[in-house]
């Protein structure tokens, strides 16, 4: 159980030489963000430009200086997330310096690398992916269930486009599915929903505000298979995928490929049903819990209902105590197989 009574921030820098210096009485609006569609985890802050060790802090942070952000109960601190600055904007008012500062972890360079690479067919999932890690230069931990590839032929492409390529591909094949993060200078791809403890939110206790929404303005309830246009303009109709037609029918058309099979055409109608479903949002705030992560699983209760839910964007600001996240629904058994003991209520 996390005490916000004892709950401590601390931001260490570590300045060219390598000396750790803690910036935590100059840094105002501390937090640290991983963005839904961003493959880094971020910090931000705003310094004061006063001197640290006989230095101000503009000498001493600079871009790609590295920070550390720590939490802890006043005793024990745990690194929560780490990153190297890559935006930095120096501004003088009212006779005050100050310095705005944004930090991107182990996962930005992945983002901003581009390599030719080629795969041969029967490349193993693990065997691709330690591959671009290696070229990446980063140090890593992969956490799959394997699987073999066709061939890969990745021309200017970025290494987080590899990897994604390979996560879809192993996804679309029943391998589960993964995301990549970075953990104490470690860039880890491991399933979602793996973290140990699971945390429970109650609207009765630790819960702040719930928003849930649903939007049904762009979705597809029918998929139309038809095959290749004959000479004069007739498109045989091959097979007809339907979803939630309660919802009404809106339907699209889908146009089976020359070397397409019908059974590959249908597995991609079915894809578009999936993917065009009615749009659920659940966002929360809550107290702060310094250690949770996008893509870790938690459980939530409030009027609206119960159930487990997987972070897929997350925000914690430190001076105010508080997090927000949005969530995705954990439907499927394999999703929600952790037992309750594994839950422990937060703050």
């Amino acid at each position: 159980m996390i005490n916000l009574a004892k709950l401590e921030y601390r931001g260490i820098v570590i300045s060219s030489d390598g000396e750790q210096l803690d910036v935590t009485g100059i840094a105002n609006g501390l937090g640290w963000s991983e963005g839904e569609k961003e493959l880094a985890a971020k910090i931000s802050c705003k310094f004061a430009c006063v001197e640290v060790n006989g230095k101000t802090i503009d000498e001493i942070v600079q871009p790609m200086t590295p920070i550390i952000i720590y939490a802890g109960d006043g005793e024990d601190f745990a690194e929560v997330i780490r990153g190297n600055v890559t935006k930095m904007e120096l501004t003088e008012a009212n006779s005050e310096f100050y310095i705005n500062i944004e930090c991107a972890d182990e996962c930005h360079a992945l983002r901003h690398n581009q390599e030719d690479k080629y795969f041969t067919d029967g490349h193993s999932s693990n065997a691709i992916l330690e591959d671009v890690l290696k070229e990446a230069g980063a140090e890593y931990r992969i956490e799959i269930k394997d699987g073999t590839h066709g061939k890969k032929v990745y021309r200017q492409k970025y290494y987080s486009d590899m990897i994604a390529d390979v996560l879809k591909d192993l996804k679309e094949k029943g391998g589960g599915e993964y995301f990549i993060r970075a953990r104490e200078g470690v860039i880890e791809i491991i399933p979602r929903g793996t973290n140990e403890t699971i945390y429970h939110f109650d609207i009765d206790d630790n819960v702040v505000r719930v928003k849930e929404s649903f939007d049904a303005s762009k979705v597809v309830t029918k998929v139309k298979v038809v095959g290749k246009e004959k000479s004069e303009g007739h498109q045989a109709i091959e097979s007809v995928v339907e979803g939630n037609t309660e919802l009404g029918t809106r339907q699209v058309i889908y146009r089976r490929k020359d070397k397409e099979t019908l059974a590959e055409a249908e597995a991609a109608a079915k894809k578009i049903l999936d993917e065009n479903g009615v749009q659920r949002k659940t966002s929360l705030e809550a107290p702060d819990v310094p250690t949770l992560r996008k893509g870790d699983k938690i459980r939530v209760r409030s009027s609206l209902g119960e159930g487990y839910f997987f972070v897929k964007s997350i925000r914690h600001d430190a001076p105010q105590m508080k997090m927000t996240m949005e969530l995705d629904t954990a439907e499927s058994e394999y999703e929600i197989a952790k037992t309750d003991e594994a839950t422990e209520n937060a703050p």
